[in-house]
């Protein structure tokens, strides 16, 4: 899993931050596009949610470094929006 993920790992925290901004733009098309969409949307918004919490927890905040009772803490807290968002994304559909 970890190879696969490999290309979306920016190496450097410049390369998060522009990573960072072209999944901001997206999210922000996304919200801004029709009423018309179709109910997957709303996976692929909190896909992308979670994607921006992860760059923002392992760049910045630099989760690799710290204690594991920090990183489980951080890692819980940023998987309760993407979470809230497909529940919200299944709630619509129905």
């Amino acid at each position: 899993m970890k190879r696969l993920l490999h290309p979306l790992n920016p190496r450097n925290v410049t390369q998060a931050w522009i990573a960072l901004v072209i999944i901001t733009v997206a999210t922000a098309g996304i919200a801004v596009a029709e009423r018309g969409v179709p109910p997957w949307v709303g996976w692929v918004v909190a896909a992308l949610v979670a994607w921006k919490a992860w760059l923002v927890a392992d760049h910045y905040l630099e989760l690799a470094d710290a204690a594991r009772v920090f990183r489980r803490i951080v890692l819980a807290f940023i998987s309760l929006a993407p979470l809230a968002l497909v529940v919200a994304a299944w709630l619509q559909s129905r």
